[in-house]
């Protein structure tokens, strides 16, 4: 009888970490959907967008749940098929929410962000924040899907995990000696080792200041100042133009930049120590 409880009380443990493991899972990506999208609230709306430039609806929410490491397909109408069916009063942030517009199918979606808000590209705002009780979208209201705890159990569906997701912890970085912390670890996209410009320019010394309207970055350090926009793939010195091979982007709202461009904008001296998966920065 002992045994027989003993044997019960471990299966109710491993089952309650397991559940526990994938909520905090869900949770953190949906923070990370949500943060991408929030640093976007003002973008332009734009017919076929899917950049920082401009974002259509399905554009918009692709762009976020990339930021995640989650591919979603193109249109509304496709995210409307994946991941599971949840019903309006189960709501979570980072589902994503869908509304009958111009026809009577899926035609328009975004992002549940809690306390019966939703952030989306709208046509006549740009990205923006809405209710779901407004007097537009309440009527409007088709359904809602869960996507994020459909990316553990279905890799190789329409949902996949980005190959960038397993590459997180896996760069580090050293400055002048000194082995530096992020809260945004480097990582690597496309064979290109892309690491966090903020934290990295400040301790070489530099300033750096966010316009968020323009998705903007500035840094000045002693006579050199660099430029770039989130999405494009080069930036803009004092000394001319710098073509980047992978476009700054922003992950878990942290700006990340080809680990060259360190060395071109701030004339550092760059290397990468392919054994030990090491930058190595000298000034």
């Amino acid at each position: 009888m002992f045994k027989k409880y003993i044997f019960l009380l471990l299966t109710a443990l491993v089952t309650y970490s397991a559940i526990g493991t994938e909520t905090i899972y869900a949770q953190s990506t949906a923070n990370q959907i949500i943060s991408a999208g929030k640093e976007q609230i003002g973008t332009p709306y734009r017919w076929g967008g899917t950049t920082t430039s401009g974002f259509d609806c399905s554009g918009f929410t692709g762009y976020a749940f990339a930021q995640a490491g989650i591919s979603l397909p193109r249109t509304a109408a496709e995210q409307y098929r994946v991941g599971t069916s949840v019903s309006r009063n189960d709501l979570q942030p980072g589902d994503l929410v869908f509304f009958r517009t111009y026809n009577s199918g899926p035609s328009h979606n975004g992002i549940y962000i809690g306390n019966n808000q939703f952030i989306h590209s709208s046509s006549s705002q740009g990205i923006t924040i809405s209710s779901l009780g407004n007097s537009y979208w309440n009527p409007r209201y088709l359904g809602a899907r869960r996507v994020i705890s459909a990316a553990q159990s279905q890799p190789d569906s329409q949902v996949k995990a980005a190959s960038m997701a397993s590459h997180h912890n896996s760069v580090t970085v050293e400055l002048n000696g000194t082995a530096l912390s992020f809260d945004q670890n480097p990582i690597i996209v496309n064979g290109s080792t892309l690491v966090p410009m903020r934290a990295i320019f400040e301790s070489l010394g530099a300033n750096i200041e966010w316009d968020g309207a323009n998705k903007q970055i500035n840094g000045v350090r002693n006579d050199q100042s660099v430029s770039l926009i989130i999405g494009q793939t080069s930036a803009q010195t004092n000394n001319g133009s710098i073509s980047l091979n992978e476009p700054a982007q922003i992950i878990n709202g942290r700006t990340i930049v080809p680990l060259r461009f360190i060395s071109e904008a701030l004339g550092a001296n760059v290397e990468w120590n392919s054994k030990e998966s090491k930058v190595i920065i000298t000034d």
